[in-house]
């Protein structure tokens, strides 16, 4: 996961893609490492905290936003 993270650290310019990445990177992830967890899920908060998911996810279909606000829930990261 380390080699694959560092591979596209500086690789996205626009936050949703930022977002999605990470949100993918914690999926993946599989919660094996506590400690990854926990720091891969403060930082999507961040990021939806310092953007407001609205502006972040901005010109996004809108069947894709559900969705991704879906996978949100269910990863108990945004419950609404």
């Amino acid at each position: 996961m380390g080699y694959v993270s560092y591979t596209f650290e500086d690789g996205f310019e626009r936050p949703v893609e930022d977002l999605m990445w990470r949100v993918i990177m914690l999926v993946l992830s599989g919660g094996w490492h506590r400690m990854w967890e926990e720091r891969a899920r403060r930082e999507i908060i961040e990021r939806i905290e310092e953007g407001g998911l609205e502006n972040i996810l901005a010109g996004v279909p809108q069947e894709e936003v559900e969705i991704f606000r879906h996978d949100l829930k269910i990863l108990k990261i945004f419950s609404t």
